[in-house]
Parts: C-alpha cells; sequence; structure tokens
C-alpha cells in the first residue's frame, strides 16, 4: 500500500496568508488528533478563517493580530 501523501496546497501567494493557512492546518490535525480542547480548537479555527477572509477580500492584519496568530503558532506546534 502506498503511504498518503500531503495534498494541501503550500504556496498561496501572500506569506501571511500562506502561514494562516498552515496555522488552520496545524489547528485541524490537532483537534482530529484530539491533542487540544475542542472548544477551544475550534474557536481557534473560527478566528483564523475570519483573518483568512479577511486577507482575501484585501484587508490586513494588525500588529496585535500577528501576536495572537505568532501565539497560536506555538500552542499548537508539535
Amino acid at each position: 500500500m502506498k503511504p498518503t501523501t500531503d495534498k494541501r496546497k503550500k504556496n498561496w501567494g501572500d506569506p501571511i496568508l500562506d502561514k494562516l493557512m498552515k496555522l488552520k492546518y496545524r489547528i485541524n490535525d490537532a483537534y482530529n488528533h484530539r491533542q487540544e480542547n475542542d472548544g477551544e480548537t475550534k474557536s481557534d479555527k473560527a478566528w483564523v478563517m475570519e483573518e483568512i477572509t479577511n486577507l482575501r477580500g484585501g484587508g490586513w492584519l494588525t500588529a496585535t493580530k500577528m501576536k495572537v496568530a505568532n501565539e497560536m503558532w506555538s500552542k499548537y506546534a508539535g
């Protein structure tokens, strides 16, 4: 049997969007493996998805939001 490959897109054309998409994938993995609190994981993913939608709509991240994203990145590192 062939090993499965990660078919997730790696480059979304914007470095900040790339980082947020990778964070979303990490949160999904944590939720699927139940490494974190489910309610907290869902709210974190909702926040990340809102910021991704904002960026795709022409918005930008403030320094505070970038700090929150970096803290989440550390939280879901593993």
